[in-house]
């Protein structure tokens, strides 16, 4: 679960990612659309028959969206402040942070992995991007991209084992 900010008003909700297409649960309401990186940087976002253009920036555990002169503030919440609801986990799913080149690969499908084992790294502008497992358990998904492909931010990059 996240936190949305809006001015001072909090809302608890839900984001999911896959590619370019997008999930946002705010209390009841269901949102699902699209969005695209433009080359300056700005994000267009659909949400059913409406298109806007905004900026987001992704900072920790936040994710800031200006959109429509609004700005709106996800911050993930740590484990232990989370409700004590049964809620499927999305930690588990690794998504590309960038868009990029896949530059290695450390382990296979099936590999036991550690809390912080670097599983893929990434490279964006002459720099890595090591993206580790977020807890021990074993590796049930790995893109199936090779070394030297062009990875697009929000790809499947790996995923765990359900606990």
């Amino acid at each position: 679960m996240e936190n949305l900010t809006l001015g001072s008003k909090s809302y608890m909700s839900k984001l999911r990612r896959s590619g370019s297409d997008f999930t946002l649960d705010v209390g009841e309401e269901n949102y699902k659309g699209t969005f695209s990186r433009k080359s300056n940087g700005s994000i267009q976002i659909s949400i059913s028959d409406k298109s806007s253009i905004g900026f987001s920036e992704k900072s920790g555990n936040e994710i800031y969206v200006y959109l429509n002169g609004v700005n709106y503030v996800i911050k993930r919440e740590s484990g232990a402040l989370k409700d004590n609801v049964l809620d499927e986990e999305s930690g588990d799913t690794i998504l590309s942070p960038i868009t990029g080149k896949l530059l290695d690969k450390k382990l296979e499908i099936g590999d036991s992995v550690s809390k912080n084992d670097v599983v893929v790294i990434l490279e964006a502008m002459k720099m890595e991007h090591r993206l580790k497992a977020p807890r021990d358990g074993k590796l049930l998904k790995l893109t199936p991209a090779g070394i030297g492909d062009q990875i697009k931010e929000g790809e499947l990059m790996f995923e765990l084992e359900e606990e």
